[in-house]
């Protein structure tokens, strides 16, 4: 992880933290079943895609973490109101499941990974015979 100074936010901007990491999990949810498509469909990724969604997905892993870090220093903040205890709730059950989706996308991108264009225009001719006659793509 890069050094990162986390900023401290006032626990005014829960609503915002909460509606970006709404959004934010939505779109990893929709990458994440872009990716599954791609499982099987092997060749439809380059090695530089995959390295790009690899590299984005370890990155976002830093982020989650100073999202965790500021949520936890306002769960700490002396006399939260019901409203507030909740919305805590709220950005950590999506802190969690950001967590979990970020996982999936990093293990479907390994097993990408296999199965690169450029993996698969290096099978040979054998590999591309038998896999022909089996009905399939060569499998690396």
């Amino acid at each position: 992880m890069p050094d990162q100074t986390p900023i401290d936010h006032p626990i005014s901007k829960l609503s915002f933290f909460i509606r970006h990491t709404t959004a934010w999990k939505r779109e990893v949810r929709e990458n994440a079943e872009a990716l599954r498509e791609g499982l099987g469909k092997p060749g439809v990724l380059r090695n530089a895609d995959v390295a790009r969604v690899k590299r984005v997905y370890t990155e976002q892993q830093d982020d989650l973490a100073l999202f965790e870090a500021q949520s936890a220093r306002w769960a700490a903040l002396p006399n939260l109101t019901g409203s507030r205890r909740m919305g805590l709730a709220e950005l950590d059950e999506n802190l969690a499941e950001l967590r979990r989706l970020n996982a999936e996308v990093l293990d479907t991108a390994a097993l990408l990974e296999r199965a690169t264009l450029e993996k698969q225009m290096a099978a040979s001719d054998l590999e591309w015979g038998i896999a022909g006659i089996q009905g399939e793509m060569p499998r690396m």
